[in-house]
């Protein structure tokens, strides 16, 4: 294979959410071990980690474009600029992460994590409405094959809580929203100010309603690997997932884009197999071997789609051909 092939857009943009989705998918079993054996308290991490993560890279955008430029502004405007970047912290950071903490109360990890990255059949369904992207058979095909691959990937229990279930749609929901919003109403700014401001404004909301509900804990016993698991929360797993989502969506349709999240319960379940001990299970091989299937699917070009059907059609037509000649030949001959 020509290695030409990686450097050119399309390839580009595949690395890029390959390793977007690996960094997404690694703040599952990070965020577990910090939740499950630190006892941190999930909205008080989670606005730590974004608030952290959010500073950071204004702090490396201003010095890289100058203060000037972290102004959030769209269309020349400060206040659209500050109203756009506040809806996808809400919905990005503060929405999404926050009913997920939520439906974790009443659902396993696993059912949460399936109902949450269903988010790219709603991001289709909505794009297709408001951003003019085209929802043909062979795309609604594979985010269902996706989505099975999901379920099949992490394993499905029977047992669910309604209204659990219905907070993790809800998050879900809060993520489809936000890519389109995003797509939509673009900053004038570059995608690196977008995720700053949209971290940290949906921190701020996170870390207030963490307050609100009493959240307390000692930071002071976070060490060793604590410390190492939290700070990779913060920088690729925070600063490195979003800030390559919102520069592939700048490149690509959010469909398209939002596809690639099928992959993320994927590198989870791997990386908790590597790094927590969990077993290995078929199904995972299943289900990861489904998604896979569905990206191709997705990423199949309208052209090339088109191309097989006229070939088929074409065989069809052959076939018909040939068993109408086969019949007349079989007709005897009319006596003399």
């Amino acid at each position: 294979m020509d290695p030409r092939v990686f450097l050119s857009p399309s390839g580009l943009f595949v690395a890029t959410m390959i390793l977007c989705t690996a960094f997404m998918g690694s703040s599952f079993p990070s965020g577990k071990y910090l939740i499950s054996e630190l006892g941190m308290p999930a909205l008080m991490m989670g606005g730590g980690r974004f608030l952290l993560a959010g500073g950071l890279i204004l702090a490396v955008a201003g010095v890289r474009a100058g203060p000037a430029r972290l102004l959030p502004t769209r269309g020349g405007s400060g206040v659209k600029g500050l109203l756009l970047v506040l809806g996808v912290g809400c919905l990005q950071t503060a929405g999404t992460m926050g009913f997920l903490n939520l439906a974790l109360g009443s659902l396993s990890a696993s059912m949460a994590s399936i109902l949450l990255f269903t988010n790219p059949l709603w991001t289709a369904i909505l794009a297709h409405f408001f951003l003019g992207e085209s929802l043909s058979r062979a795309k609604i095909a594979a985010l269902l094959c996706g989505v099975a691959g999901v379920a099949t990937c992490l394993g499905v229990s029977a047992e669910h809580n309604l209204a659990g279930v219905l907070i993790a749609l809800a998050g879900s929901v809060c993520w489809a929203l936000s890519t389109v919003v995003s797509k939509k109403y673009r900053l004038d700014q570059s995608a690196l100010v977008l995720t700053g401001w949209q971290l940290t404004l949906g921190a701020l909301i996170m870390l207030a309603i963490s307050a609100l509900v009493g959240e307390q804990y000692d930071l002071s016993a976070v060490e060793g690997w604590g410390v190492v698991w939290f700070v990779w929360l913060v920088i690729p797993a925070s600063i490195g997932s979003f800030g390559l989502w919102f520069y592939a969506l700048s490149k690509k349709g959010a469909t398209l884009t939002s596809s690639y999240l099928f992959l993320v319960p994927l590198f989870s379940t791997t990386f908790a197999v590597l790094f927590l001990g969990e077993a290995l299970s078929g199904s995972m091989v299943i289900g990861g071997t489904m998604i896979v299937f569905a990206l191709w699917l997705i990423n199949i070009p309208v052209s090339r789609l088109a191309g097989g059907r006229e070939r088929i059609r074409r065989w069809q037509r052959r076939r018909i051909d040939w068993r109408a000649n086969e019949s007349l030949s079989q007709v005897p001959a009319a006596s003399e």
